[in-house]
């Protein structure tokens, strides 16, 4: 992103631009060609630098975020192609506030003068060298006070979605909002077909699903049909299609009518695929192994009230999740099962957990009442720093064992997710793709539902359905 800088009369051997409509494309094609910072004569106002920052430089180093492109550069844009531009980050508001004056924000201020009815605030007058004034456009030293209908664009770096936020995002992601069709093809829409969808090799089955599906009614909303990428997880497309429906490539798709989706971790947090989430249902699993699910089912609940628990841990310790992904420990959730387990009066609970520590506590709490899946489980303490599961696995076994492995993990995956979503009341120690899962097969039939969110409160998600 270009920033907007004192002139720097010191610095003679920059390039010098002259300001108009399209100085910020001059500048991005001296970034191309290595420049990074650019002397600018303003006839209407000030003479200025422009300043280039790589977007993804700025995103705060973690585990989950080393060595992935997760902000675009965006060196190339065409703002006037209403075709290729995504408003809808902008539904439901009336008004949007930025701190700064900068490439993205006033690019961003344009469109929406243009395209919407939202009054646009900025506390950065400078705004006024790229926008001519007018009724909608506002210039304050202080904000009005933020109303539910009002969208915040600070200048400090932001993710809304990690905060679990929808009216909120710094330039960066809110202009990848707008612009990611024209991060993901440079064909006209009206060529595009298909849409190949890939997940990152760590992915589990559930993240599969869930990814798929929600690409899937997002492209969908678009004209497109989804795909999986041909051998893209590391499950293997014959495994995936005995358990799960999920498309193939058709034999029409190549680069000329399709969209190709590789990197997730810009796509996922954009209102296009929030806008979409992945409503599917156990339609998703061959009849087969639904039934055998259904017979299994029987067996452990016994008829029995059942109160349904999944609970992270391992990896989600490891990689240092934080925000919307961090979850709640078992010492964090006792009070409130305990509460439940009384005053409802559960005749168990269903607990679904990878961790092995976590299941000893919970036994220790609630003995004959735990019923859960038997199934290999590891300890976070055997984790090292940033480590997935799937990397540990990959440790302890190859070939023919790691692919029967795997395969026998997936199906106690999903024995467990489908035994949850057919419990009376569901508890969750943080967002993951299983708590996606069981909604989604349980289609709004629990009694209760909560969801903790300690990287971002202290009082959980509790729904409760009215009867």
């Amino acid at each position: 992103m270009l920033r907007i800088d004192e002139y720097d009369h010191e610095q003679d051997n920059l390039r010098e631009l002259l300001h108009d409509e399209r100085v910020f494309h001059k500048a991005l094609a001296g970034v191309l060609r290595g420049e990074s910072r650019f002397h600018v004569k303003n006839r209407g106002g000030e003479d200025y630098d422009l300043v280039y920052t790589t977007n993804n430089d700025v995103v705060p180093k973690s585990p989950m975020t080393m060595g992935r492109l997760i902000i675009p550069p965006f060196l190339t844009y065409d703002e006037n192609d209403d075709s290729r531009i995504y408003m809808h980050a902008f539904d439901d508001f009336e008004e949007i506030f930025f701190e700064e004056a900068n490439e993205y924000t006033i690019v961003l201020a344009k469109l929406i003068l243009r395209k919407t009815g939202l009054t646009v605030w900025f506390k950065d007058e400078r705004v006024l060298w790229f926008i001519e004034p007018e009724n909608r456009l506002k210039i304050v030293s202080e904000f009005p006070e933020k109303k539910e209908t009002s969208y915040l664009c600070p200048a400090d770096f932001t993710s809304g979605y990690m905060r679990g936020r929808r009216d909120l995002d710094s330039a960066e992601f809110l202009f990848t909002n707008v612009f990611v069709l024209q991060y993901l093809t440079d064909l006209p829409l009206k060529d595009i077909k298909y849409a190949e969808a890939s997940v990152t090799q760590i992915s589990g089955v559930g993240g599969i699903l869930a990814h798929y599906t929600m690409m899937n009614n997002a492209f969908r909303s678009l004209g497109f049909k989804t795909y999986l990428k041909p051998d893209s997880t590391r499950f293997g497309d014959d495994m995936l299609q005995k358990y799960f429906r999920i498309e193939m490539i058709p034999e029409d798709a190549d680069e000329t009518n399709t969209i190709y989706v590789v990197n997730h971790s810009v796509v996922a947090p954009t209102t296009l695929m929030l806008r979409h989430p992945a409503d599917f249902d156990t339609s998703v699993l061959n009849p087969d192994f639904l039934t055998e699910m259904e017979e299994y089912k029987d067996a452990v609940f016994r008829g029995g009230k059942m109160l349904g628990i999944l609970i992270r841990g391992t990896d989600y310790i490891s990689t240092g999740q934080q925000g919307t992904r961090q979850h709640a420990t078992v010492d964090d959730m006792l009070p409130l099962i305990r509460e439940w387990m009384e005053r409802d009066g559960y005749d168990g609970i269903f607990l679904a957990t990878e961790d092995q520590d976590i299941l000893d506590r919970m036994k220790a709490e609630f003995g004959g009442r735990i019923r859960a899946i038997a199934q290999e489980r590891h300890s976070a303490r055997d984790f090292k720093e940033g480590q997935t599961i799937a990397e540990r696995e990959k440790e302890e076994s190859s070939g023919e064992e790691y692919r029967a492995k795997l395969e026998d993990t997936t199906v106690n995956y999903f024995y467990a997710l489908y035994l949850l979503s057919e419990c009376e009341s569901f508890m969750v120690s943080g967002q993951c793709n299983g708590w996606d899962i069981v909604l989604a097969f349980n289609h709004g039939k629990f009694h209760k539902t909560c969801k903790f969110r300690v990287g971002v409160s202290d009082q959980p998600l509790v729904t409760e359905r009215e009867e």
